[in-house]
């Protein structure tokens, strides 16, 4: 990864710059970029990029943030298929991140994912059992 973000920064960076140095001393860069800007001529095509997603609509307003997650009931649902034993990777990060809380919000009360369906559909069964726990909060992870 650093060795692709080296080139990425020499590509952008150090080349324009060696390229208009010699452009400026009159080099041959110079020469061919000045013989190139004289040949151009306008172009009597017009390009219109248009965005294959449409106009986004607002459909509601996020919910309000909590002032603090002391005290408050925060479900973690996650979602997984049923060949995924225990949500895989998911489930431990899950454990780990509700003891996290229970260590810096003493109150807290927490819904894991075991009490919650582990499923991707259907979404209003899924929606139903978030809200028979009725939580102040909901931690949403998605795939194992």
């Amino acid at each position: 990864m650093k060795r692709t973000v080296t080139w990425i920064a020499a590509v952008l960076f150090v080349l324009p710059a060696t390229v208009s140095l010699r452009a400026v001393e009159g080099g041959p860069a110079a020469t061919a970029w000045q013989a190139a800007r004289s040949k151009e001529k306008p172009s009597g095509y017009t390009l219109t990029v248009l965005n294959p997603q449409g106009a986004v609509k607002k459909v509601r307003d996020l919910a309000p943030r909590l002032g603090t997650l002391q005290g408050k009931k925060v479900a973690m649902w996650l979602s997984s298929t049923s060949d995924q034993l225990y949500a895989g990777r998911g489930a431990e990060l899950y454990d780990v991140l509700a003891k996290m809380l229970k260590e810096k919000f003493p109150a807290i009360r927490i819904v894991p994912y075991r009490d919650l369906p582990m499923k991707f559909t259907p979404e209003s069964d899924v929606v139903a059992a978030i809200v028979a726990k009725q939580p102040d909060a909901v931690v949403a992870g998605f795939g194992g």
